[in-house]
């Protein structure tokens, strides 16, 4: 469950102080004089179908976040589709300023790209084009998982508190307070301060003061802040989930609020570190449909390959992640399955994230803050 260290869950991280900013803001649509692409005769969609040869002689792009995260996306997903369709399917690698000067100049040439659902919130109409789901079978999509009318979820995982067993085996952690709570769990916690603006790291603070993150104010930004300044010098910083992983397993931290992924990679890595369930925050990756791209329905039914069960428990066998149909099930190892989000739904805490849509600025000011230790 291991993406490219260059990359934040899909979404590459972009250098300079404005890369503390999702860049998605303040673009215009394209399309370009290109001949418009046909509509085909598709019939009622059914997630992991696609008609045979529906797409002879197309060609699309992906651009995921590389590494073995984009390998097992290629293998699991796009290679069959193209098998199964006609299509060729080619491999890229997203970068959000290179999103941003395709759509700008109405020269688009990614059909599918790998963002967070943030990006797709905060770049709907803009950067992404409107999912017409009439094309899209989204039955067994999870519950909630859906938040803006970009997006499609690609995979589920977490932002989870990991401790060392060693440490706290007896006496786990088992509320987001317990993460501050250093009298009771004594030790260094490691929190991103990477130049990426995560709402979440903050919504989970807000947690931990007893707050719902469904009636959230902007001068609760600055508290959550705060709440971590309040850890002095038991609170270090991590910059890229390889560095938090190395953290974990290291002993540098006996406790890290970490991507899922980083967890797992550190506990098979052999590290005795362990998920705690009691509360976390869902994390979804979106497919984002590029604004002004040259062929929307042959990337609607790409997705909607994508999305159907078989392909969602390959893609888990070969990525780690959490598919995002219901129906999935991969088989998994014991290590695996204790990480595995998709087991633990039911106590997921899931992002207010038109709140983020609305107040970003004020989320991004103070994240800069953090992040340089300002």
């Amino acid at each position: 469950m291991v993406k490219n260290a260059k990359a934040r869950r899909g979404l590459s991280a972009v250098a300079g102080a404005a890369a503390l900013a999702l860049t998605l803001v303040g673009c215009s649509g394209g399309g370009g004089s290109e001949e418009a692409a046909p509509e085909r005769d598709l019939g009622t969609p059914v997630a992991g179908q696609v008609k045979e040869g529906a797409f002879d002689g197309v060609t699309l792009t992906f651009a995921g976040s590389g590494g073995i995260f984009q390998d097992g996306q290629k293998a699991a997903l796009w290679d069959p589709f193209a098998e199964a369709s006609g299509a060729t399917f080619n491999q890229d690698a997203f970068d959000a300023g290179k999103l941003k000067a395709m759509v700008d100049a109405g020269n688009v040439t990614w059909d599918i790209v790998n963002t967070t659902q943030f990006d797709t919130a905060r770049g709907c109409g803009t950067l992404f084009e409107e999912y017409d789901y009439d094309q899209i079978d989204i039955s067994n999509i999870p519950e909630g998982t859906i938040t803006d009318k970009c997006m499609t979820p690609q995979i589920l995982y977490g932002l989870v508190v990991a401790y060392n067993t060693d440490a706290f085996g007896d006496n786990p952690p088992t509320s987001a307070a317990d993460f501050f709570d250093t009298k009771k769990f004594p030790g260094k916690r490691t929190v991103s301060q990477s130049t990426y603006v995560d709402p979440q790291t903050v919504e989970f603070a807000l947690v931990a003061q007893g707050k719902d993150v469904n009636d959230l104010k902007p001068a609760d930004i600055e508290g959550a802040f705060d709440e971590y300044k309040k850890l002095g010098d038991d609170v270090i910083g991590w910059t890229t989930g390889a560095q938090a992983q190395q953290q974990l397993e290291s002993g540098e931290a006996v406790m890290g609020l970490v991507w899922s992924g980083r967890g797992y990679g550190a506990a098979s890595a052999g590290a005795p570190i362990a998920p705690m369930w009691d509360e976390w925050m869902l994390m979804v990756d979106s497919n984002g449909i590029p604004k002004g791209v040259k062929d929307k329905q042959a990337a609607f039914a790409a997705v909607n390959y994508s999305i159907g069960d078989l392909q969602q428990a390959e893609m888990t066998k070969l990525t780690s992640y959490g598919g995002v149909n219901v129906n999935s099930k991969p088989e998994l190892d014991k290590q695996l399955e204790t990480w595995m989000t998709t087991s633990h739904m039911d106590t997921a805490v899931k992002p207010n994230v038109d709140f983020w849509v609305e107040n970003y600025d004020a989320l991004s000011a103070a994240w800069a803050g953090w992040a340089t230790g300002n």
